[in-house]
């Protein structure tokens, strides 16, 4: 797929996971952290297996830990990890610059909370040019009433909704895929 195509399935040559802050304080105060950790696991074994670079930040890791052991188990060491204040991920010169760096402009994006970090990052990313993909199975809020708004507010915004499995599938493309059994066989 070329760069500036408009199509808007997913390409695994053109696309980058952005997991945005699944850390150990936060994710306990979730309603469903094992559905959230096993489909983010999903996720990152997807990219691994088709080579997809990944990024994950970490909001203020000295306060609220690092990584949920759960998802790092999953993560290969290549995944790019970094901290941040900010609450959206297109406000950290860090984050942005390698984003920037790997010349992908298809942004699957999951992580915590919804309505704030996922949020502002969503909007970030969509206004530097970015096609992003909310994977929204695969976000959270710790109150189901922000979750509703924050994805309320991407899609309005432009940012395409999906869910872990359709994701997965348009990253394949077809069955003929060397990946296709293996990736299958996480959805199953």
């Amino acid at each position: 797929m070329d760069i500036h195509s408009s199509s808007h399935l997913l390409d695994a040559n053109n696309s980058l996971l952005l997991v945005v802050d699944v850390q150990e304080k936060l994710l306990p105060a979730m309603s469903h952290p094992e559905r959230l950790t096993a489909a983010i696991a999903t996720l990152i074994q997807t990219c691994d297996l088709l080579n997809v670079p990944m990024v994950v930040s970490e909001q203020v890791p000295h306060k609220l830990g690092h990584t949920a052991a759960e998802l790092l188990s999953h993560l290969p060491v290549e995944a790019a990890t970094f901290e941040k204040t900010a609450f959206g991920c297109g406000e950290s010169p860090d984050i942005l610059a390698f984003i920037n760096s790997l010349e992908r402009k298809q942004v699957i994006l999951c992580g915590l909370e919804t309505h704030i970090c996922v949020n502002q990052t969503a909007h970030q990313l969509l206004e530097r040019g970015y096609q992003v993909h909310l994977i929204t199975d695969a976000v959270q809020s710790r109150a189901k009433h922000n979750h509703k708004a924050g994805i309320a507010r991407m899609t309005q915004a432009g940012i395409i909704p999906s869910t872990v499995e359709a994701a997965l599938f348009e990253l394949l493309g077809h069955c003929e895929h060397p990946q296709f059994r293996a990736i299958q066989a996480l959805v199953k």
